[in-house]
């Protein structure tokens, strides 16, 4: 099977799709950060950084070494996230201005030049709102696909540790099995101490796992924070604030891991670690974040949770079979 990762970042949508090689899987990513963390946890696959607005399918077809079986698409979703302020606009205003939105329009040229047995687009539900399933539903028509199953899933109803509802557009139904979900000490608990912790534990090091000190008044802010209340706030739409750097509850499911926010650890004062978020969205510790510590925070956010990925890819199978 060929299969098209389309704004891969570090290989998370991708990753319950089998062991990828060079003659089945490329990932296309603009960032080279993320497509350095997915290239080294995907040694035999091929990456392509590109713009992808700005790709032929052609391009891919000689890269791929044919059409793609399956493609899987993760366009950026900032513009229409409810956390936006500018959430508000009308979809069209988004999806055919000049931002990040319009390449939703791009995936869909190139699922309509590739004619894919299977694609599944990813992104945050909020993109149906406001006119938004209307405009996917009429781009697809021109590109001669009338079954659209729009799928929304919340990751912790499928054993997930974190809460995430994002969306997932695509020609097959996807009804994913339930499952218990962990909750965030299940989760990170028996990773080493860090800090003045760890002085009285012995070394056991982790990919990822690494503590960065705060500034004295942010460590204040830390240490007065209670579980389920922001250290930190943002502004988000018609001018409400929504809580950031939020002290998580050891014993339930961590709220949704996206890139721009932090977290903080329900019983040390200091931040969550890249490698406590990943555990959070489902990660093996042998999966290793590279690029500037931000860069991997937000790679970790913005990617399908590889459970989720599993489930999915048990779902294209059942129905390619």
């Amino acid at each position: 099977m060929r299969i098209l990762d389309l704004f891969a970042g570090a290989g998370g949508f991708s990753a319950g799709f089998g062991p990828p090689s060079a003659q089945s899987h490329l990932a296309v990513d603009n960032d080279p950060f993320p497509l350095g963390t997915y290239a080294l946890n995907n040694p035999h696959a091929k990456t392509l950084q590109r713009d992808i607005s700005k790709l032929h399918s052609l391009q891919i077809e000689r890269a791929l070494g044919g059409a793609p079986d399956i493609i899987l698409a993760s366009p950026p979703c900032e513009e229409f996230s409810l956390a936006n302020p500018k959430s508000i606009d009308l979809a069209a205003e988004r999806i055919y201005g000049t931002g990040t939105a319009r390449l939703l329009l791009n995936t869909i040229r190139l699922i309509g030049d590739l004619a894919p047995d299977v694609f599944v687009i990813e992104n945050v539900a909020a993109l149906l709102r406001a006119g938004g399933r209307e405009i996917a539903i009429r781009e697809f028509e021109r590109i001669g696909i009338y079954d659209i199953h729009f799928n929304l899933i919340r990751a912790h109803q499928h054993g997930n540790p974190s809460k995430r509802l994002r969306l997932f557009m695509s020609n097959v139904k996807l009804k994913l099995p339930r499952s218990h979900s962990p909750t965030v000490m299940d989760a990170i608990g028996n990773l080493p101490p860090l800090g003045l912790n760890a002085l009285l534990s012995p070394s056991n090091e982790v990919p990822n796992h690494v503590y960065h000190p705060a500034t004295e008044r942010n460590q204040k802010l830390i240490t007065k924070a209670r579980w389920g209340f922001g250290a930190k706030q943002f502004k988000g739409p018609k001018g409400r604030t929504l809580p950031n750097w939020v002290r998580l509850y050891p014993n339930q499911s961590a709220s949704s891991i996206i890139g721009l926010s932090r977290y903080i650890h329900p019983y040390e004062d200091r931040l969550l670690t890249v490698r406590e978020h990943a555990r959070l969205m489902s990660y093996p510790d042998g999966f290793i974040f590279t690029g500037p510590t931000e860069s991997q925070y937000n790679q970790v956010g913005e990617s399908v949770p590889p459970l989720i990925s599993k489930l999915i890819a048990k779902e294209v199978q059942t129905h390619l079979e």
